[in-house]
């Protein structure tokens, strides 16, 4: 049975203890608040499962699996929520705090998109996440805007999405499904995005907003994202192949290569990596080129 108008939070975590008290107390603070609020422990091992024992608020739901990433941390979250006949999903990470009147404004235009994004601000800076862009379907890849459209109007429209802050109608999870678990993490908000363009205009919003945490101003590549960012990015386009087949190309591989020779290039000259480091980024860069090369090819 459909709750209509109701509303259900969806929170992934894994090992942000301190970030995720700070968007669940944002979540509860709300001037229109969520009916109810589904947290994703996927396996954290700093005390969240602890500390999420120490919540008995009625509206909130504790689910606990092992890491299967944000994706499939995702996946299980909004399943539940959409089989729990809630209205609309709100869907973030454990790292973004909601300002108090978010999800109020994020309501205001339901009447428009089913799927409707706040801005996002850098908690220790204040700096706007500039995030208005196009996804290019030849390359893969988006294509910056920098929220051009966000100084001379309140909204605008992008062709992708993002599990920060996303509001998401149970109608559109009933055409697309939930979100895809072999991502792991990087590229599933992506294609999500992709399908949910393919019924809605996916919305991107100034009025209601959201901050992004980060423990410390670091652009520093990890090795599990260097890995899964390019071996999904070949995912990503077997995935989304068979809506654009007129929109493939070889400027795929050409602005594949040129991104991933940037990078090397960028990790060499970079003195914030040690050696071992630069050495072990490169192999897992290159080892998500040759697995995802597999992925694509098994069609």
């Amino acid at each position: 049975m459909i709750n209509t108008n109701s509303v259900c939070a969806v929170v992934v975590t894994y090992n942000r203890l301190e970030f995720l008290k700070e968007g669940i107390q944002g979540i509860l603070d709300q001037t229109t608040p969520p009916d109810k609020i589904i947290i994703v422990n996927n396996g954290s091992t700093d005390g969240t499962d602890a500390y999420l024992k120490t919540l008995h608020q009625p509206q909130i739901e504790i689910v606990t699996q092992e890491n299967l990433g944000g994706a499939g941390g995702f996946h299980t979250g909004i399943k539940k929520a959409y089989e729990a006949g809630y209205e609309w999903i709100w869907v973030m990470d454990d790292d973004v705090e909601p300002f108090k009147d978010c999800l109020e404004n994020l309501l205001k235009y339901k009447e428009l998109s089913q799927c409707i994004h706040p801005l996002r601000i850098f908690s220790d800076n204040n700096e706007v996440f500039k995030w208005e862009h196009y996804f290019d379907y030849r390359i893969c890849m988006p294509v910056l805007h920098h929220n051009i459209s966000l100084e001379n109007k309140d909204f605008c429209y992008v062709n992708t999405a993002c599990f920060e802050g996303m509001l998401i109608h149970r109608d559109l999870v009933e055409k697309i499904g939930f979100p895809n678990k072999e991502y792991f993490i990087a590229g599933d908000d992506t294609e999500y995005g992709i399908l949910a363009n393919l019924h809605t205009n996916v919305m991107y919003t100034k009025t209601a907003a959201m901050y992004r945490k980060r423990a410390n101003i670091s652009y520093k590549i990890r090795p599990l994202q260097a890995y899964y960012e390019y071996r999904n990015i070949f995912l990503l386009r077997k995935n989304i192949r068979p809506y654009f087949p007129e929109n493939f190309s070889s400027m795929f591989y050409k602005n594949l290569y040129r991104d991933f020779f940037s990078k090397v290039m960028m990790i060499i000259k970079g003195k914030e990596y040690p050696f071992s480091e630069k050495k072990l980024l490169i192999s897992k860069m290159w080892k998500g080129i040759k697995d995802g090369k597999k992925i694509y090819k098994n069609k």
